[in-house]
Formats: C-alpha cells, structure tokens, sequence
C-alpha cells in the first residue's frame, strides 16, 4: 500500500509539472488576471465591507437567493460527484481505503465551504464578529454543505426524490432569518442525517463513478498537454454523456414535448451568443462600478460610463433573442425539410417561447438586483422585455420578411426595457 501511495504521490508531481511546462503562458496570464482583479476587490470592496455595521437583508436575501438557485441546479440538474479521486486510485486501493480517501475529501470541501461561507457573511454583515456575523456564517455553510453531500447522495443513488427534503431544507433555511433557534435545530438535524447516511449507508456506485472519473482524467491529460483537438472532441462527447436520460416521458412532456427540445436545442447548441452578452455586460459593470478605470480619459464622464453600462444590457437581450429565433428557425427548417413533427406551427411556437421568456426573465431580474432596481422597474422592464421576445418570436414565423424590415423596431423596445431596468 505503501508504493502505491507514492506512486501516486510522484505521478502528482509529474502531472503538476507537465501542465506547468506545457501551460506556461496561460498560467502566467491567468496569475496576472487573478492578481489584477483581486487587487481591484481589495481597494474597492474592503472598505465599503469594513464600513457595513448592520446585516444588510437585501444582500442576504439575494445571497441566499443565488445560493438555492445555484443547490438546486446542481443537485436536480446538471448532476455530477462532488469528490473527485483519480482513477488510478480507485483502481489500486481497497474499497475500505477509498472510503477514507473520500471522507478525507470531504473534509477538504467542508473547509473550502467554511471559507467561502466567511467571505459571505462578511459581505452582508460586514467585518464584525458578533451574533448576526456567526448566525448568518452557519447558515450559509449549512446550505452549502448540504448541498454537496445531497448531490453526492443523488449521484451515487441514482434517484431524484430527495426534492422534498431539499424544498424543506430551503424553506426553513430562509425562515431561519426570523425564527433562528427552531429552524436552525432542525437545518442541522438534516444535514447530520445526509452526513450519516452518506459516509455510513451509501453504497457507491461504482462503476458509474469509475467511468466518470476516467472521462475527467482524460480531459485532464488533454489539458495539460494543451491539445486543442482532443478537447474539442470531449466537449462534444461531454454534452451527449450529461444528457438527461428518463425511462417513463412524464405527462407533461407528453403534452409539451417541444419545451423540453427547445431546452436541449438552446443547451446544446445556443449558448455562445448568450454567454457572450453576459461577459460584456461583467466588463462594463466593472468599468462603470470600478475606479480603476475611470482613470482612462475617456471614461472619466459618468454618462459615458452609464452609456456602456446600458449597451452591455441591450446587447444580452439583443444577442439572447438571436439565439433563440435561431434555434426556432432550425426546430422549423426540420418540420418542412421531412423530419416529422405532429404538431402545428403555432402549437410549435408557443411552447417553444416558454423557455426564451424564462431566461429573458431570468437575465433581466438578475441584472436588474446587480444596478439595485426596484421592484416597479424589474416588473415594467421584465414586461416589456417579454412581449418584445413573445413578439420577435411571433414575427419569425408569420412575417420574416417584416420583421428584417421592422426589426429597429423591437430593438428600441429592448432599448426601453434596459434602460427601465437602469434607471
């Protein structure tokens, strides 16, 4: 057991060392990026952090907002192992063993939750350790916490019934605020019985896992030796492999099978777009908020700054609604070009826009709590934000040739729709 472990220990080393050599620059810039922008959130955020002299319950309420959102899709959406181990151990060392390397990781995730969960409760409370400070620290490490050990619960059971416990969980978490003894009593009971049954009663599975973690080591190697091509390819075979799989179609995908493939089609393929408007929109949000650039000439009016600010918003909604009448365009292409699909058009462009309007929704209330918007403005702004997409969409199917004409037209409601969400 001994050799293993130092074989294991020196293929470590070897690898650190191979992704160094071959990953030099990239390396460089991403220290220098970090080191850039970290700098930049000490001299701004620090001292408005240190100035904080009560719990804020707008940040907290958004905090633990991004927090259930963010559970919830990793526990119920995009499923992966919260521990990783590397194949190579798994392959050499006993199930016993493995066991403890997992509990052993378990205890490096539990301090990273700790830490992170700090830094959060610092953000909302400021640098102050009293009460608030502590209870607010407990309850955002047992949200995090619980959410790993749920997911890694979910992962290896292959089920996905533990929503009730989750929605629960939540529920009281967020009451908590209010009620903190009671709650907070029965919040720790849950996470200490996902804690003993995970590491007590769990069986992994293990040859789910085994695969899971040869498919990550792989991307890995291909990483550290920076070929291009091959990560290419495990991008793509990464999207077939987390495809969801069901055995039974629920009723409601019986009844609206085209929202669950406008969900894949927009997945798989339309992301880029809308990616791409939300770094230009983090760009201009640092320019506008940090005075590091305002140092620039021609930044130094607060009009131009507010200016960018408004044309990154445009651009997301603008660069969202291309990809969405894209994919619409290719869902419709292959109903008339002899792909079969028993469904009129106007059932297919009515379910096809529930997702649009969620991510338009979505995109604009986040943006929208990032600039402090009130509730009036996200309501009115999100409105007309959707009937400019409902209408775009609508446009797409019955006047194409209209709407290449029109179309300044829906860019000035989306114009209207940020700018309401600004200011």
């Amino acid at each position: 057991m001994q050799e293993y472990r130092k074989l294991l220990c020196v293929n470590k080393i070897r690898e650190t060392k191979r992704l160094i050599e071959n990953m030099l620059i990239p390396i460089l810039s991403l220290v220098v990026a970090a080191a850039v922008v970290g700098y930049q959130i000490v001299i701004n955020f620090f001292p408005i952090i240190r100035k904080i002299n009560a719990c804020n319950l707008r940040i907290c309420y958004l905090v633990f907002g991004f927090l259930i959102l963010y559970s919830f899709g990793v526990c119920f959406i995009n499923v992966k192992p919260a521990i990783i181990i590397k194949p190579a151990s798994l392959f050499f060392i006993q199930e016993k063993r493995i066991r403890q390397m997992i509990s052993i990781k378990y205890i490096g995730l539990t301090l990273k939750d700790i830490i992170f969960s700090i830094i959060l409760s610092a953000c909302i409370n400021g640098i102050h350790l009293n009460r608030n400070f502590l209870f607010i620290l407990l309850i955002i490490f047992l949200l995090l916490n619980t959410t790993n050990l749920m997911r890694w619960k979910i992962y290896h059971a292959n089920q996905r019934r533990d929503i009730g416990i989750w929605m629960l969980f939540s529920i009281i978490l967020v009451i908590s605020l209010k009620y903190f003894f009671m709650c907070i009593i029965i919040d720790i009971g849950i996470w200490m019985y996902m804690l003993v049954y995970d590491f007590g009663v769990l069986e992994i599975n293990a040859l789910k896992y085994e695969d899971e973690m040869q498919f990550l080591e792989k991307v890995r190697i291909a990483q550290n030796f920076n070929n291009t091509v091959l990560l290419d390819q495990y991008a793509k075979e990464k999207m077939v492999r987390y495809l969801q799989k069901k055995n039974k179609v629920s009723n409601f995908l019986y009844y609206f099978p085209l929202i669950w493939k406008a969900q894949i089609s927009i997945y798989r393929l339309g992301r880029n777009w809308i990616i791409m408007g939300m770094i230009l929109f983090t760009i201009c949000l640092g320019i506008y908020k940090m005075p590091f650039y305002w140092t620039l000439p021609f930044l130094q009016q607060e009009e131009i700054r507010y200016m960018l600010l408004l044309g990154s918003i445009f651009a997301v909604f603008r660069l969202t609604l291309r990809s969405m009448v894209q994919q619409l365009d290719s869902i419709l292409e292959k109903a008339t070009d002899g792909l079969f699909i028993p469904i009129s058009e106007n059932r297919i462009v009515k379910q096809f826009m529930v997702i649009p309007i969620t991510i338009v929704c979505g995109e604009g209330i986040i943006m929208a709590f990032v600039v402090n918007s009130s509730i009036a403005q996200i309501l009115l702004g999100c409105a007309i934000l959707i009937c400019a997409t409902v209408l775009n969409l609508w446009l797409e199917v019955k006047y194409k040739n209209f709407l290449v004409k029109k179309d300044f037209i829906l860019s000035i409601a989306v114009f209207l729709g940020a700018l309401i969400l600004t200011k």
